[in-house]
């Protein structure tokens, strides 16, 4: 039997864990090119409506406009950088995704990846500080911020697709497997199904044979349908199909990379880049640790402060853990 009880925190940040990075490859939906304007509206709507369901209307408005802010941040990179790309399209339950061509170098890679979480974390920041000056302390606004704040750290694990793993390949390739690691401890802290398609939508960046990272693929969507049967999951089961969908989407793409492109390793390939100089790494490295630092310090401050029945409840949780 388990040690400890999940706390209800823990289960309340499930969907922001699943959403944070598997909208990032759902570019299938780049079939649709509607007036970027009024479809982004129109898909902030719509997911907002969605999101009002499970967790009110008002959280609904601040987490999704926490959605638009942190793609933003990539929008705006973008343009620096001398980028074409679209407006963010929402996608209701996943969060959002923006469309851009082919990085030309890991620098520019590593700035637009970081602009991201740097600019979400910066609008977390500012919820939280006015949370702080107001009267009237709004545990809406907080909650709002914190989950700001955990969805962009999250993004940081170093691990493609997640944006630190488009900051850390600047600094060396061999940064995805302390994201592996992350990822590992994370899902066992965590304890949940639906976290298993991170995993599949990351295994083609491990470097494996396809037809390993298909099998792997499989046996992540076979064991995901298996523990949502026996109950394991604490989502609604709308998310929970939504999950077996896409993975099983994902899945279907590996397959068809391991038979159609043979045993080759993935990723798609390309030739790997040239090694940036030292000083370079070491400066995205610096980037990489202080936005990373950032984030987990305002979210331990924001923990004091967070709701009485989010801490009692915790509290209740723990003491009837077996």
């Amino acid at each position: 039997m388990e040690t400890q009880a999940k706390s209800t925190t823990s289960r309340w940040l499930i969907p922001f864990a699943i959403l944070a990075k598997s909208t990032k490859l759902l570019k299938v939906f780049k079939l649709f090119k509607f007036s970027k304007i009024i479809l982004t509206f129109f898909t902030m709507a719509l997911s907002t409506l969605v999101y009002s369901f499970m967790f009110g209307p008002w959280f609904a408005v601040g987490f999704v406009l926490m959605l638009f802010i942190h793609e933003m941040g990539h929008v705006m990179a973008m343009h620096i950088k001398g980028y074409k790309t679209s407006a963010p399209v929402f996608i209701p339950m996943l969060g959002a995704v923006i469309f851009a061509p082919p990085f030309k170098s890991q620098e520019d890679e590593a700035f637009i990846g970081y602009g991201g979480p740097f600019v979400g974390g910066l609008a977390a920041l500012a919820s939280f500080g006015l949370y702080m000056v107001l009267p009237e302390k709004s545990e809406l606004l907080l909650l709002v911020s914190y989950s700001a704040a955990f969805l962009n750290l999250f993004n940081l694990i170093p691990l493609r697709p997640l944006d630190g793993g488009r900051v850390t390949q600047a600094v060396g390739t061999w940064f995805k497997w302390i994201g592996l690691v992350a990822l590992a401890l994370f899902t066992l802290y965590i304890r949940q199904p639906g976290l298993l398609l991170i995993w599949i939508i990351t295994l083609p960046e491990l470097g494996l044979p396809r037809t390993m990272t298909a099998m792997l693929g499989l046996g992540c969507l076979v064991t995901m349908t298996g523990l949502i049967l026996l109950g394991q999951s604490s989502q609604g089961v709308f998310t929970d199909v939504l999950d077996i969908v896409l993975c099983s989407l994902f899945v279907l793409i590996l397959l068809y990379q391991a038979v159609g492109r043979g045993n080759a390793r993935g990723p798609v390939a390309i030739a790997p880049a040239p090694r940036m100089p030292f000083g370079d790494r070491m400066k995205w490295l610096a980037c990489y640790l202080l936005l990373a630092a950032g984030l987990v310090g305002l979210m331990a401050a924001q923990t004091s402060h967070l709701p009485q029945s989010i801490k009692k409840q915790h509290a209740d949780d723990t003491a009837q853990s077996p």
